[in-house]
């Protein structure tokens, strides 16, 4: 009897040990699984972020609340969907490129006005949408304002005509400027004068963007890219002349 009972319950720990062992490789796969798709999703998107080498490139839910720097983040939904639907991909890196190029845009014009960048955060949403919220610092506007207050204290009612009368110039260079971009249909005036409204209307230098505002950019940007392409492709006079003596 004895041996018999220590033959069964050899048999049952044997059993035990082979369910338990069971379990530990099938909990060992799932984790080893889990960590190469984790791996595989990191690669992904550091493959995105030579895409848009200018900003921080980041995954997560919204735009970076950072008070500084530039970065562009991506929902992590829209990155699994990515990862599965090659059209989606297609359709996601073609904006995030586009992006780069726009928002290099974007500086060139604002340094060409005397803005300076606080900072600059984008976010491509579960839907592949585009939004953006930018923080500018006009630094020519806040030296004249220096100057400004100085010559008011010296002669405050001959400095209020002359503003009168520079705003008034101003302004008509304005609305000669606005008519003459209406008649031009470029995307790259259109781009211009977007950014432009956007700054005037921009109380504490604010800007917002969204889907439709970054693709009229992004056309600019590729005119003007497709430009310089073009004139640089064109050949120098003379370049080809097979001179004779």
């Amino acid at each position: 009897m004895a041996m018999e009972i220590t033959n069964n319950y050899s048999s049952y720990a044997a059993q035990g040990m082979a369910s338990s062992t069971k379990k530990k490789e099938t909990g060992k796969t799932q984790e080893t699984a889990e960590g190469s798709k984790s791996r595989s999703t990191a690669e992904y998107a550091d493959e995105l972020a030579k895409l848009v080498p200018s900003v921080d490139f980041m995954v997560g839910n919204g735009c970076s609340s950072a008070k500084s720097g530039k970065t562009l983040t991506i929902n992590p939904k829209l990155l699994e969907k990515m990862q599965n639907d090659p059209e989606q991909a297609k359709e996601t890196k073609e904006l995030i490129r586009g992006v780069e190029s726009a928002m290099n845009l974007i500086d060139s014009i604002n340094k060409a006005s005397g803005w300076t960048v606080v900072y600059k955060h984008s976010y491509i949403d579960e839907n592949g949408k585009y939004h953006s919220v930018g923080h500018y610092r006009n630094d020519f506007m806040l030296n004249m304002s220096d100057k400004l207050r100085e010559e008011r204290k010296k002669n405050s009612e001959k400095l209020l005509e002359r503003a009168k009368e520079k705003a008034a110039e101003n302004k008509e260079k304005l609305e000669e400027r606005k008519a003459e971009k209406a008649e031009d249909g470029s995307a790259y005036n259109k781009a211009e004068q977007l950014i432009n409204e956007k700054m005037s209307e921009s109380k504490d230098g604010t800007i917002y963007l969204n889907d439709t505002d970054i693709r009229t950019i992004i056309e600019a940007a590729q005119e003007e890219d497709a430009g310089k392409t073009t004139a640089k492709d064109q050949p120098q006079v003379g370049a080809n002349l097979d001179l004779k003596i």
